[in-house]
């Protein structure tokens, strides 16, 4: 239906003014003798001989003109070819880490992040993440070995003591055992939410089109085939974005597994993040500054245990604190916007993360644009680039008329000033 629809508002001028030239040639040749006859019936002999090549070269590309079958139907054709020129496209090409690094620029993932915190499904993902974490790793805390511990040293000594490697070793110790399984199948199930959101789909189709659009302005030749292309059902970005979630969901599901491949660079992935916060000078320094208070809290109140516990198992409270720890961290995200050195840094942070998987996406999304363009007739193919391109065909055929007429027109008053002299 919608190859009908764009039929139906084809714009049919290079018709018409082969349909012109064609009448002119009819008036004007019984009078060629005379000037203006001559002139009227080059002109217009030319334009219609011009448009008339035009539209077998245009036609070829699609179909078979006047049942001609030689070096025709080109596209329907060349499937295969098409095919495999695609792949070879995007593996070698548009998929590199420097073009994608000018692409990020024009679409920092930073903003697709707040774009979706902000939303109400982000928003409460966030809160739930925080929540895992509470529930994961506080409840897990013996608080009374703490007390003791931290009663046993004097207030001086206690400012020497460093909690971020100790954090550091309990967090990777809560991602051990059960706890640690329980936590990725948790942050899976937000990841998943995550892919499924239409603020994602948008983001990775304006990432795919922008990709496309950055390679043709370095590829001239290639610029008129990608417009051509991103018009196409099978090209759109949305139908790719599809794909790629899809594909993602799939890497997701592979990851419950036990066992799997997947799940174990995942597990590893989370250890090695909890390396970070012992060396990241910023966690240190917000550690230290609530290390006193933690320490006059636990030497003073001889309930600190009971307390604690209460604390953490209100269901309010808890609520409380991870909306609190959600609004901190999008504040944060915001204020790092406004700063194109973070923009920057978060950009690249990304694209080296990306980069790792790059060449593996290169290959799984040739492939399958390559597969997806085969599923297709050859001839179905066609029309839809056809129709994807009808205005750019049109303008073609045009120029071959004007470009006809100026030179039959050119010709004529050549031949005729040359004809003239020999008169005189």
């Amino acid at each position: 239906m919608a190859s009908n629809i764009n039929g139906g508002r084809r714009s049919q001028i290079a018709n018409y003014i082969l349909i012109t030239a064609a009448v002119i040639l009819l008036l004007a040749y019984p009078f060629q003798d005379f000037f203006v006859g001559g002139l009227l019936t080059h002109l217009a002999g030319a334009a219609l001989i011009g448009g008339l090549a035009d539209w077998y070269a245009v036609t070829a590309l699609f179909r078979r003109p006047l049942g001609i079958s030689f070096k025709t139907a080109l596209i329907p054709n060349s499937k295969e070819r098409i095919a495999e020129m695609a792949r070879h496209m995007i593996e070698y090409e548009i998929l590199t880490v420097s073009n994608m690094y000018n692409v990020l620029k024009h679409h920092p993932i930073l903003g697709a992040t707040l774009d979706y915190l902000h939303t109400e499904k982000g928003f409460q993902s966030a809160e739930r993440v925080f929540g895992q974490i509470l529930n994961t790793f506080l409840y897990t805390i013996d608080m009374k070995t703490v007390v003791k511990a931290f009663a046993g040293i004097g207030g001086q000594a206690i400012e020497k003591v460093d909690l971020a490697p100790i954090m550091s070793k309990a967090i990777k110790i809560g991602l051990r055992g059960e706890s640690g399984k329980d936590f990725l199948d948790f942050m899976i199930l937000n990841l998943e939410e995550l892919v499924r959101s239409e603020t994602m789909k948008r983001y990775v189709g304006e990432i795919y089109e922008a990709s496309l659009r950055q390679y043709a302005k370095h590829n001239i030749l290639l610029g008129w085939a990608i417009k051509a292309a991103l018009k196409m059902e099978v090209f759109q970005p949305d139908h790719v974005a599809g794909l790629l979630q899809d594909k993602c969901l799939g890497l997701l599901a592979e990851a419950k597994e036990e066992n799997s491949l997947q799940r174990q660079q995942a597990l590893r992935y989370l250890w090695k993040q909890t390396d970070k916060i012992e060396f990241n000078e910023e966690w240190r320094q917000r550690i230290d500054s609530y290390k006193n208070r933690m320490y006059n809290s636990l030497v003073t109140r001889p309930d600190t245990k009971e307390a604690w516990q209460r604390y953490v198992q209100d269901p309010d409270r808890q609520k409380r604190v991870c909306k609190v720890a959600a609004n901190y961290v999008i504040n944060k995200l915001e204020s790092w916007r406004e700063s194109p050195d973070q923009v920057e840094q978060m950009n690249r942070q990304a694209l080296a993360f990306a980069a790792r998987e790059l060449k593996r996406l290169q290959v799984w999304f040739g492939k399958t644009a390559e597969q997806e363009i085969l599923k297709y007739d050859g001839n179905y193919l066609a029309e839809q680039l056809e129709n994807s391109v009808w205005y750019d065909l049109q303008m073609i055929r045009v120029n071959g008329s004007l470009v006809g007429a100026i030179l039959g027109a050119v010709i004529y008053l050549v031949m005729y000033a040359v004809k003239g002299g020999a008169i005189l």
